[in-house]
């Protein structure tokens, strides 16, 4: 099982951000009827999850690793509040999310949540912490109150719970089930979970439209894309992409949705305005078939695919949907982006570095040492 931001989905979440069984980002400004948090006035600090049970914090001032945090077994997801000021960790195997000060990079007491801890995604107002609990731990979700770091009762979802993502209005979250082939949309107010939404065969990785209007789901099995319509819960025609996909992230203006293929190595945009895929961009070279990952600029001018099969990372121009020189790095994995966009750091998911690329140049800097295996990264607001 792959394990990576918004979406992630980083998540890239300001870039419609994928949240999936790994990657999860900061989320959008602050839910309806409630203030934003005030963000802290921090260095930007990358965080990388390995599987040697440690988080290492990069300043991407100076591309410097700081001291590793000791945090559970299999650190398989990081989401940070909306405010920078802490970042949530979901340990896999010891159970438990370990909350991270960021502003002295130390960690506080774990929180159990259910076995097996697979994603996890923040409310835009910062006030609770959503963390799927896989097959193992009873297929649930956990909601965290972050301002205890309390958490509450699990709630019940579908069979083989594996990714969530929450619309920018923060009243709703969605699970990804991968074994009923359903999404469930939990209502954040009450914490209870709504009618599971048929989707397609074996669903995995999610991602909601800046404006909140639509959830696109991704189903590897039947190698199409599900959008669902947020406001009645109603999926739509599925939208056939290709064999395996693996990723998705959305444009910032919402315009755009991006799918990466692992079979064939192709990334297909579907226009979200139609539901309609576009021709297929050729990216990730020979050798690519195995994981990939995908993260949009905040200024959604660039896409870039991470492929571990081939070890590279190939700039997508969006303006013309033309990918780029793959840039070559040590090891492929998870991919976030700084909030200027100047920087995107690509983790070696089977290596022990993080590789950092220049944005504007589309040229990869000199590779970080972390720990074994970056199975998750996340950067501050």
């Amino acid at each position: 099982m792959r394990t990576t931001s918004t979406l992630a989905l980083g998540a890239a979440a300001a870039a419609g951000a994928l949240v999936w069984a790994g990657l999860s980002g900061p989320a959008a400004a602050g839910a309806a009827g409630a203030a934003s948090p005030a963000r802290a006035a921090h260095p930007v600090t990358v965080y990388a999850a390995s599987g040697s049970g440690t988080v290492i914090p990069i300043r991407a001032a100076t591309n410097t690793a700081l001291k590793a945090i000791r945090v559970g077994r299999l650190p398989a997801a990081i989401a940070i509040t909306p405010d920078g000021l802490t970042a949530y960790v979901v340990n896999d195997t010891s159970g438990t999310v370990t909350p991270i000060r960021t502003a002295t990079n130390t960690a506080g007491r774990p929180i159990k949540v259910g076995a097996s801890p697979l994603a996890i995604a923040i409310t835009p107002n910062g006030q609770t912490a959503y963390v799927v609990n896989g097959a193992t731990g009873g297929d649930t979700v956990t909601p965290i109150r972050t301002a205890t770091n309390t958490a509450g009762k699990p709630i019940k979802v579908g069979n083989g719970a594996f990714a969530i993502a929450i619309t920018p209005d923060g009243q709703t979250a969605y699970v990804v089930n991968q074994g009923s082939g359903t999404v469930t949309p939990i209502r954040t107010a009450t914490n209870t979970a709504g009618k599971p939404i048929k989707v397609g065969n074996t669903p995995a990785f999610i991602a909601v439209t800046p404006d909140g209007a639509i959830a696109y789901v991704v189903n590897e099995g039947s190698g199409t894309v599900t959008p669902i319509r947020t406001a009645t819960n109603t999926p739509g025609r599925a939208i056939k992409v290709g064999n395996a996909p693996a990723a998705i992230a959305i444009t910032p203006d919402g315009r755009t949705a991006y799918v990466a293929n692992i079979i064939g190595h192709t990334v297909i945009p579907i226009r979200t305005a139609t539901n309609t895929p576009g021709k297929p961009i050729s990216a990730g070279g020979p050798g690519s078939d195995a994981s990939e990952w995908i993260a949009i600029t905040p200024n959604g001018a660039t896409v870039y695919l991470a492929s571990l099969g081939s070890r590279t990372v190939t700039p997508i121009r969006t303006a013309t949907n033309t990918a780029g020189q793959p840039i070559k790095i040590g090891g492929a994995g998870p991919i976030a982006i700084t909030p200027n966009g100047a920087t995107a750091y690509v983790a070696s998911y089977l290596g022990r570095t993080v590789t950092p690329i220049r944005t504007a140049t589309s040229t990869a800097g000199q590779p970080i040492t972390v720990g074994n295996g970056v199975f998750a990264i996340a950067i501050t607001p």
